[in-house]
C-alpha cells in the first residue's frame, strides 16, 4: 500500500466511524417505523417522526450527533433527487386538460395565500412558503424538497417538523372525511376523483380516498394528484435557483437538484427501465424515512408544541381552500 493511500483511507476509515453510531440509530428507527406502519396501516413517516421524538435525548450525545447531522441534510439530498424517478411528463398527458386546468389554478392560489396568511399570522416566510407546497403539491415529500434548497439557516427544522405533522395529520384526515362529504354533495365519480386528486396532500392518500368512492374515482384521484406531483420538479428547480440569486457567499449550489431534474427527464423519455426506477423509488423512500428519523431526533416535542396555533392554523386553512378552490373551478371549466 503506498505512503499516499494510507492517509485516505485512514481518513475514509475514520469518517465511517464517526458517523456509525448516528447514521445505524436513523436506520433502526426507520426500519421500526415501516414495520410499524405496515402492521398498523399509518403513514410511515408520521411513525419514523414520532420514533425519532422518543430518542430525541439521544441527540445530544456526541457520538451520534455527526451520523444524525449527516442523515438530517446529505440523505435529505439524494432522497429528494432520486423522487425524480417518480415523475414524467406523460401523467400529463393522460389526465387530459380538465384536470390540468383545476391543478394549475388551485397550486399557485394556494401558495400565495399561504404566504399572505403566514405573514398576517407572524410566522417566517420561509416556514410559509414550505407550508404552502406542500398543501399545494404533494404533502411532505414537497415540504422536505422545498426545505433542501433553502439556505442553511432561513428554516428552524422545528418549524419543517411542524409542517410534516401537521400536513401528515390532515391528509389523513380529509382521506376519511372528503369522500363521504363529495358523494353526499351529489359530485360524479369522476368529478369526485379529480376532487380528491386536487385537495389530499399525498400520493397514497388521494389514490385511497378515491378508491373508497369507486375504481374510476379512484383512477382519476391518482392521475390527477400525480399531475400536482409533476409541478414538483420546476418548483423546486425554480426556488433553488431564485433562493440563491445574490447569496453565493452564504449557500452552496443546490447540485442534488440536477440529479432531481436529469431522473425527472429520463423518466418523461421512457428511457428509465421499470426495474431501476423501482429500486430509486424504494430507495428515495428509505431516504426521506431515514431524514425523518433524525428530524424527529434533533427537535424536541416540547419545542414543537411551543410554536403555538398558527402553523396548524395556517395549514388547516390552506388546505380547505384548496378543497374551496377546485370545486370552484371545476365549476367555472365545466360551465
Amino acid at each position: 500500500m503506498s505512503e499516499r493511500a494510507q492517509p485516505r483511507e485512514w481518513l475514509s476509515w475514520m469518517a465511517v466511524r464517526r458517523l456509525y453510531p448516528g447514521v445505524a440509530l436513523c436506520v433502526v428507527l426507520a426500519l421500526a417505523g415501516s414495520f410499524l406502519a405496515e402492521h398498523y396501516l399509518t403513514p410511515a413517516l408520521l411513525l419514523v417522526l414520532l420514533l425519532g421524538f422518543g430518542f430525541a435525548s439521544q441527540a445530544g450525545d456526541e457520538r451520534v450527533q455527526p451520523g444524525i447531522n449527516f442523515c438530517s441534510r446529505q440523505v435529505l439530498r439524494i432522497g429528494v433527487a432520486l423522487l425524480g424517478a417518480r415523475m414524467g411528463v406523460e401523467q400529463l398527458l393522460v389526465v387530459g386538460s380538465l384536470p390540468l386546468l383545476v391543478v394549475l389554478t388551485c397550486v399557485p392560489l394556494t401558495i400565495g395565500v399561504a404566504l399572505g396568511l403566514g405573514r398576517w399570522l407572524g410566522l417566517p416566510t420561509m416556514q410559509s412558503l414550505v407550508a404552502g407546497v406542500a398543501v399545494a403539491i404533494c404533502g411532505v415529500s414537497a415540504a422536505i424538497a422545498v426545505a433542501a434548497v433553502l439556505p442553511a439557516g432561513r428554516l428552524e427544522e422545528r418549524r419543517l417538523l411542524a409542517v410534516v405533522v401537521g400536513v401528515t395529520v390532515l391528509g389523513t384526515l380529509s382521506m376519511l372525511v372528503y369522500p363521504p362529504l363529495l358523494s353526499a354533495l351529489g359530485y360524479t365519480e369522476v368529478q369526485a376523483g379529480l376532487l380528491l386528486g386536487t385537495a389530499i396532500h399525498d400520493v397514497a392518500q388521494a389514490a385511497g380516498a378515491g378508491y373508497l368512492i369507486s375504481d374510476s374515482a379512484g383512477d382519476v384521484a391518482t392521475l390527477t394528484k400525480l399531475l400536482r406531483v409533476a409541478l414538483l420538479a420546476p418548483l423546486v428547480l425554480l426556488l433553488g435557483l431564485l433562493l440563491r440569486r445574490g447569496r453565493t457567499g452564504e449557500t452552496e449550489f443546490p447540485w442534488f437538484l440536477l440529479g432531481f431534474l436529469a431522473l425527472f427527464c429520463l423518466n418523461s423519455l421512457g428511457w428509465l427501465p421499470s426495474p431501476l426506477q423501482n429500486i430509486l423509488v424504494s430507495i428515495s423512500t428509505a431516504c426521506l424515512l431515514v431524514t425523518m428519523a433524525a428530524l424527529g431526533m434533533r427537535t424536541s416535542l416540547g419545542a414543537l408544541l411551543a410554536q403555538g396555533w398558527q402553523p396548524i392554523a395556517l395549514l388547516l386553512i390552506t388546505s380547505l381552500l384548496l378543497m374551496v378552490s377546485a370545486i370552484g373551478s371545476l365549476a367555472l371549466f365545466t360551465s
